[in-house]
């Protein structure tokens, strides 16, 4: 595991005005769900379901799969190191710059790993891999992934078993789930997340879906009781009410436009293309590490210093849209660095 993930305020003796850093929903834990967990907590006395069949069943049947496809995990990061342990040995190519939990679980479990950059990848690429790890929309670049695309190339590498993680796929309006299609894509496996659009990335809350032959493989090495008993009843309350996280996607892509396009009218700066809310911006002076540590110290805002992503260098950030006025007091702060 590497250090230096968003959301890492923990590390700092200090109070966070605004955490640019994180994916994760800006809008807040549901007061329903809430409510709901705090009715529960007597229930930690005693075991979870080890398996979590019951969610699993209640997931299978909210994405219309049939019994069997669907594994709970601790979290998508769960799903992603104990696919790479379910095939321990095998060849990877990883799209980047991407999360650095793909290749550490590969790298964990002596896959052998190479990377292919997003703006090499088109919907006829041939891989001569075993596996294919791609996140759409992409972690940190905002890239996506559209439907048509990515079932063509799916398609022409058979021999090829995709991971494709969707921790954000609420967040973009440009890449298709592909969990509709897996009864006809063998060589799928799909990785889902419940914590970025529900706001409960301390419960610790995915799931992994695919045929049952392939997600079978992968579950012979779930430890039991890997998920938390609240973490479950946080699941069964997300599924049976839907409503109460459906994300505003297009204000939030909305307010993500004008929250980047503040930031790309200073020269000091260079911002990326995103299909999402959170988009990737290089300082062109002095480094990301700098300008993390300036604003924490003199502002109490958190950004993600994305030097640590494969492929990316010294200057480059990422941050994530929160509120007009979290925005506002970012890009305030951005214009007095500026001069600094």
């Amino acid at each position: 595991m590497i250090q230096g993930h968003g959301d890492d305020g923990y590390l700092f003796d200090r109070p966070i005005k605004a955490d640019f850093s994180s994916n994760v929903w800006y809008g807040g834990l549901s007061e329903g769900l809430k409510a709901h967990l705090a009715g529960k907590v007597s229930d930690i006395d005693h075991y979870p379901d080890a398996g979590g069949v019951k969610l699993q069943t209640l997931l299978e049947k909210q994405a219309g799969l049939t019994p069997g496809t669907v594994m709970v995990t601790n979290g998508g990061t769960e799903a992603i190191y104990l696919v790479a342990q379910a095939f321990t040995g095998a060849t990877a190519t990883i799209i980047a710059p991407t999360f650095a939990e793909y290749a550490d679980a590969c790298k964990l479990y002596r896959h052998q790993v190479q990377y292919l950059f997003w703006d090499k990848l088109t919907r006829d690429t041939v891989f001569m891999t075993d596996m294919v790890f791609i996140c759409n929309p992409n972690n940190p670049t905002g890239h996506a992934f559209d439907e048509q695309s990515l079932q063509h190339l799916v398609n022409r590498n058979k021999h090829t078993i995709f991971i494709i993680d969707e921790a954000y796929i609420q967040f973009t309006r440009d890449a298709a789930t592909m969990l509709p299609h897996l009864h006809r894509l063998p060589n799928v496996l799909v990785i889902r997340s419940l914590t970025k659009t529900c706001c409960i990335p301390g419960l610790r809350l995915g799931y992994l879906a695919g045929r049952k032959q392939l997600v079978d493989r992968v579950r012979a090495y779930r430890m039991p009781w890997s998920v938390n008993s609240l973490a479950l009843e946080a699941g069964y309350y997300i599924v049976a009410h839907p409503g109460q996280f459906q994300l505003p996607t297009d204000t939030l892509l909305e307010q993500t436009y004008r929250f980047r396009e503040s930031i790309r009218k200073m020269p000091e700066f260079k911002v990326w293309p995103t299909h999402t809310h959170y988009f990737l911006f290089e300082t062109l002076t002095g480094t990301a590490a700098a300008l993390k540590a300036w604003l924490l110290e003199n502002h109490g805002i958190l950004i993600r210093d994305a030097t640590n992503f494969y492929g990316l260098e010294q200057g480059h950030c990422r941050v994530a849209c929160r509120s007009v006025a979290d925005n506002t007091l970012l890009t305030t702060a951005l214009r007095q660095w500026t001069l600094y």
